[in-house]
């Protein structure tokens, strides 16, 4: 189709997208997409070696890295990690976010992921889609935008949630490009990752998963969604790679 998107994939912390839906990015991309990749938090807490402050600053060379091989534009919000609260000051930096963006679709977490910062950045910006469009919110920086996005939840780490995904996005020729993405997060590797979690090869986790979302929908490897279904939020036409319009 002749039309274009603008994407927004909004995260909790450096490496996230790339872990879950780097893939799909890559395709929207590749569809002449525009990507942008919002990072809510810093990533200081993400090493066992490392003060905050330096962590911060190698984590930040590592998103930027990792944008790049997907070919979005990374947008940090610079909370630390473990900071992101559902309150009014953090739902209304994620308005002017959605305002600053304009997307059509949003890819985030889903709102039952593992740890805080993944769930309520998740339901931040899907409470800030439809109040984007609206006028009058004083503390917001920005003018609304024209049109409600579409909110798809992105894969939660270890595939844990309650409801299954209802969208898959075949990423069969991406997945290579989708683990470079990934590896560019090299100070998570043989530290964070391992030591907090204990799951040495994460290019293994990647595969398992995204065989497993493949093998669900026909294909070598996929990455999965559950698209938020609320009006007037979801639309009747496919947003993800392909992207294919038709008429409600």
């Amino acid at each position: 189709m002749s039309k274009k998107l603008t994407v927004l994939c909004a995260s909790a912390h450096p490496d996230d997208i790339e872990l879950q839906c780097a893939g799909t990015l890559i395709r929207y991309v590749n569809e002449g997409h525009k990507v942008f990749m919002a990072v809510a938090c810093t990533g200081n807490v993400g090493s066992k070696q490392h003060t905050g402050p330096e962590i911060e600053a190698i984590r930040a060379e590592e998103a930027k890295r990792g944008a790049e091989v997907i070919g979005a534009e990374l947008i940090h919000m610079d909370y630390k990690d473990a900071d992101i609260w559902l309150d009014h000051a953090h739902w209304t930096r994620y308005v002017d976010l959605v305002r600053q963006t304009n997307p059509d679709v949003i890819l985030t977490h889903d709102r039952d992921d593992y740890v805080h910062d993944h769930s309520n950045v998740g339901e931040l910006v899907y409470r800030a889609a439809i109040w984007a469009s609206t006028a009058n919110i004083p503390e917001c920086k920005l003018p609304p935008i024209d049109h409600i996005p579409t909110v798809f939840y992105f894969e939660t780490v270890g595939t844990n949630r309650v409801a299954p995904p209802d969208h898959y996005v075949d990423i069969s020729e991406e997945f290579d490009q989708k683990l470079h993405a990934f590896s560019q997060h090299v100070s998570q590797h043989g530290d964070f990752l391992e030591k907090q979690y204990g799951v040495k090869d994460w290019n293994d986790y990647m595969s398992t998963v995204n065989k497993l979302r493949g093998f669900q929908c026909g294909c070598k490897y996929a990455e999965a969604f559950r698209v938020v279904q609320t009006w007037p939020n979801h639309r009747a036409y496919r947003l993800l790679p392909p992207v294919q319009f038709g008429s409600r």
